[in-house]
């Protein structure tokens, strides 16, 4: 085999092994919450911003499950706008009523900060929610809340589903070290080079 087969066989399971990673990755959407989470409602989040809930009104948070290093996350909520809308308390606060969680709750640091986020209650959309963790060095991994994102139940509509979906979901996780495949098939292409080298000084002392 060819050093260039050997090397093009170690990308091809490094490129297996992110993959699997990546499917592994899920975002979802929550079940709906009528408690506040206490960094929401204790002064500590950006700003001393704070939830209060309304009549009607709730948090619905978006987590994720098999979380590697998590870098940022984005995705689109789709919603029926015939049974909920998408509530911003205050139109200059900044947070269009989507706020960010902690990933381990009580831990300050795994707070998501929140980069961007559009509501488009006409489309049954909050489109292009992302956050990243610029407390964190590594960032969480497992199992955990992204974001809450505030909603309120449209009148008579109290007993119906949402029917909340995650649409164009991205991921984005620290690269992992190469696995135990990877790391066999650099050492196969190196063996590789070394038998060709081999060759050529025995054919040259042959001559």
């Amino acid at each position: 085999m060819t050093i260039r087969r050997f090397l093009l066989l170690g990308f091809a399971l490094f490129a297996g092994l992110l993959a699997s990673a990546s499917r592994a990755s899920v975002i979802s959407a929550g079940t709906p919450t009528f408690s506040v989470p206490t960094h929401l409602s204790n002064g500590s989040y950006l700003f001393d911003i704070t939830v209060t809930l309304g009549p009607d009104q709730f948090l619905l948070p978006v987590g994720i499950t098999g979380a590697a290093s998590l870098q940022s996350w984005q995705f689109d909520l789709v919603f029926d706008n015939t049974v909920v809308q998408e509530v911003a308390p205050d139109p200059f606060d900044g947070t269009s009523g989507i706020y960010g969680a902690q990933f381990t709750p009580g831990d300050a640091n795994s707070l998501s900060f929140i980069l961007g986020g559009f509501p488009l209650n006409f489309l049954g959309l909050v489109d292009d929610v992302a956050g990243s963790y610029p407390s964190l060095l590594t960032g969480p991994s497992g199992d955990g809340d992204l974001a809450f994102i505030l909603f309120e139940f449209l009148p008579g509509q109290q007993a119906i589903d949402p029917g909340f979906g995650i649409d164009n979901p991205v991921i984005t996780q620290q690269v992992p070290e190469p696995g135990t495949l990877g790391l066999l098939a650099v050492a196969l292409a190196a063996l590789g080079v070394r038998r060709r080298v081999e060759r050529k000084v025995v054919y040259s002392l042959a001559r």
